[in-house]
């Protein structure tokens, strides 16, 4: 009994001390710090989490999240105590708009974590309740590098997540510091592998260290491990390198994933499939590394479980007998592959999206249009159903209205 009430008497301590920490909330004490450009880069690298709110007073979603901010900013502080474990902060984007800039802030509220002074690289997109924003906060609050002894072992990697596996001598090196920072910004997008130690007789043990080994997810792709050419102790080789393995040229989409796809504001050439449909996505990522790469700054390649996205099929016309269905989703409208076959005729889906590119879809589409005038029961243009689907102005104050 005596135990419970000291335990009680010592919560209510670190409350009260938690409370007093931080004055810097209009007309009261928080826990949340409010961030300026003079004090931002003392803030993040002098906490090992850092979870920033961009917010603007003006915003009726801002006001509505600053108590909960508050309260999981106070929560926190109880759970972790120490100095420079956790620190929540704002950042008013009216007053600085230099850090609104920096950090490409389109709607407000805008979530983003730092771990150890890097940003990670998805923004907090999930629910605004404060067991949500702790719970993403605390795991957040480790790197996930999974150390691994014998080459063998790597047996254990998910063949539906992409992994990059990092040989390297010691953990004093500059190479191992690098690989950390690299594992604390993508760790939300690959798997991170490290053994530590000298050179051995392996047959799958790279041939001279450091080294660096990039492994897709071979259960959905027809992809190989690929071996990192460049210098280990320079960030700026290996960051672009694990970006463009860690973040593939097709992604798979999903609802906890499309809002951030579509705010990208590219058209999207899906890949409409059934769920056991292995075999026509790893054919249609191929295809587009193989033949469309170029075009990746032009559109957004994914594929749908057409399942799960049956409405969008449906907008088309079609249904699941028809999957697998390929089709360009300008965010306007949607423009139906014409036959999934011709995927595999060279060139077929990039004149497709050529023509697209060059309006002769556009063309097409006022013929169909006019023909819809003219008769009731003509073919309209399915609308585009994944427009819905990105940030949505019942949940924040957007910059830009259209996409």
């Amino acid at each position: 009994m005596k135990m419970k009430l000291f335990v009680a008497v010592l919560m209510l301590v670190q409350l009260l001390w938690a409370t007093v920490e931080v004055e810097d909330k209009p007309g009261g004490l928080s826990n949340v710090t409010q961030i300026t450009e003079a004090n931002i880069n003392s803030t993040m690298f002098s906490n090992e989490v850092v979870f920033l709110n961009f917010y603007a007073d003006w915003c009726h979603f801002s006001r509505r999240l600053v108590p909960i901010f508050e309260h999981a900013a106070t929560q926190l502080k109880l759970e972790f105590p120490e100095p420079g474990k956790v620190q929540l902060g704002r950042v008013d984007c009216v007053k600085e708009p230099a850090l609104a800039d920096l950090y490409d802030i389109k709607k407000f509220p805008t979530l983003r974590l730092f771990y150890r002074g890097q940003p990670v690289r998805r923004e907090y997109r999930g629910l605004r309740t404060t067991e949500a924003l702790v719970k993403f906060v605390k795991s957040q609050l480790r790197s996930k590098i999974f150390e691994f002894k014998d080459p063998d072992d790597l047996v254990r990697i998910d063949p539906k997540r992409r992994a990059v596996i990092a040989y390297i001598s010691d953990t004093d090196s500059l190479d191992y510091g690098i690989y950390q920072m690299m594992a604390d910004r993508f760790k939300n997008d690959c798997d991170f592998y490290l053994r530590i130690g000298d050179y051995m007789e392996h047959e799958k043990f790279p041939k001279k260290l450091p080294a660096l080994v990039f492994r897709p997810d071979i259960a959905r792709t027809h992809g190989q491990d690929e071996l990192y050419g460049g210098s280990l102790s320079d960030p700026w080789q290996v960051e672009p390198w694990i970006l463009d393995k860690c973040v593939p040229l097709v992604r798979e989409v999903n609802f906890a994933n499309v809002e951030e796809l579509i705010e990208e504001r590219l058209p999207l050439l899906l890949l409409f499939h059934l769920p056991e449909d292995v075999p026509s996505i790893k054919d249609f990522k191929s295809i587009v590394e193989m033949q469309l790469a170029d075009q990746r700054r032009q559109f957004n390649f994914v594929t749908v479980d057409g399942w799960k996205f049956e409405h969008s099929v449906k907008h088309m016309g079609l249904s699941a007998k028809d999957l697998p269905i390929i089709a360009i989703d300008s965010l306007k409208f949607m423009y139906p592959f014409p036959k999934f076959s011709d995927m595999y005729i060279p060139g077929k889906l990039k004149q497709f999206m050529q023509d697209y590119s060059s309006n002769q879809t556009a063309v097409n589409v006022k013929v169909i249009e006019q023909k819809t005038k003219d008769a009731k029961d003509a073919p309209s243009l399915p609308v585009s159903t994944f427009k819905e689907l990105g940030p949505s102005k019942h949940r924040y104050s957007l910059l830009h209205d259209e996409l």
